[in-house]
């Protein structure tokens, strides 16, 4: 991993997380290193929610009927994050990974 490759040890195992999972099993999972334990946080909503949620895109839909344009974004914004993020867009990386290496890179280069 990039870890090993530039520091030579496995630092990605001590790495804070946050997944959000958008569909199916829509949730968040928090992960947090700290000195002494792990700290988690599994939200899953189906199983904390026993109601039936909306699907994903309901509400967005129902926006775009009402012309209601909040949650969209304005053609400045997109290109903006089109050359932010066309350097590694090209880049293949593996399900369930952490992306591609080149987003670490990206990330290191503008300090985020």
């Amino acid at each position: 991993n990039i870890y090993k490759e530039r520091f030579g040890s496995n630092l990605d195992l001590a790495t804070n997380e946050l997944v959000i999972r958008i569909q199916p099993k829509e949730g968040i999972y928090l992960k947090i290193n700290n000195k002494l334990d792990t700290t988690k946080l599994d939200l899953q909503y189906q199983a904390t929610y026993k109601k039936e949620l909306p699907d994903a895109y309901e509400r967005l839909l129902l926006d775009v009927v009402n012309g209601d344009k909040r949650l969209f974004i304005r053609n400045d914004e997109l290109e903006a994050a089109w050359k932010l993020f066309t350097p590694v867009a090209p880049e293949l990386y593996p399900y369930g990974s952490r992306g591609p290496v080149g987003s670490h890179y990206l990330a290191a280069k503008y300090n985020v």
